[in-house]
């Protein structure tokens, strides 16, 4: 009769233990910084198509999301340190996997260039030799690629918003800018400024964007459950209407 109830006790707190897990990742906070069009705040709401695909996917799992909108640097802080869940969305860098699961399925493909004001005759031959003469601008805590990131003899001019990096071009205070593509094309878009912008050709890079998941929250099968569903997601009408809403490919 004992062995029973220790049985009883055992298996109500397993159940109970189980439970508590479940409850917890029923509701997830996800961190993302100013990037528009992938995520933004308007009037007090997080939008943005990739805020918009990882809500969807989220409702499809049963899992209630709240959306925090923070700095870049701190987005990443948050994660590492386990103060939030999720991070949207990071490119897959080393040192972030030392705290952050990543997905198989991206949620985005990110483009990077460099930009410069429509007056300005500076030309890009692939050569980042070529540009040390140049103050750059770029947005403090991005990644840009391992040859930009890594190349210390290029004048930097780190700011904590893209959008600041775009203004001191078309300000004139720095000569270039760095920065994804859709999002600076967007920036000057609200600025009526598209004409006053253009890209320097090649892309420094071209690479996947993904939802980061906090290793300090313990999210490996949540990791492994999100990718499988934006998988199928990717095949719905939702996403492409939110792709079409967002004039994206």
């Amino acid at each position: 009769m004992r062995n029973i109830k220790c049985l009883s006790v055992i298996i109500f707190f397993l159940i109970y233990a189980s439970g508590l897990i479940y409850a917890q990742e029923k509701k997830i906070s996800a961190v993302f910084p100013t990037w528009e069009p992938y995520g933004y705040v308007e009037n007090g709401k997080a939008v943005g198509f990739e805020i918009e695909i990882f809500a969807a996917v989220m409702k499809n799992m049963g899992i209630k999301v709240e959306f925090l909108h923070q700095p870049w640097k701190r987005c990443l802080y948050s994660v590492k340190n386990g103060i939030a869940d999720v991070v949207i969305s990071t490119l897959k860098v080393n040192e972030r996997t030392e705290y952050l699961y990543y997905p198989e399925e991206p949620i985005s493909i990110s483009r990077t260039a460099l930009f410069t004001a429509i007056d300005k005759d500076i030309v890009f031959n692939g050569s980042l030799e070529g540009l040390k003469n140049f103050t750059i601008g770029v947005t403090n805590g991005f990644s840009y690629g391992p040859s930009f990131d890594s190349c210390d003899f290029l004048k930097k001019d780190a700011s904590t918003e893209t959008e600041a990096v775009v203004t001191k071009v078309l300000l004139g205070r720095n000569e270039l800018g760095v920065g994804n593509v859709a999002v600076v094309k967007t920036i000057a878009k609200r600025n009526n400024a598209s004409h006053k912008i253009r890209f320097l050709e090649p892309l420094l890079h071209s690479q996947k964007l993904y939802v980061g998941f906090s290793k300090a929250k313990k999210h490996k099968n949540l990791t492994t459950d999100f990718s499988i569903a934006l998988s199928e997601f990717r095949r719905s009408t939702e996403y492409k209407n939110i792709m079409e809403k967002y004039s994206l490919d």
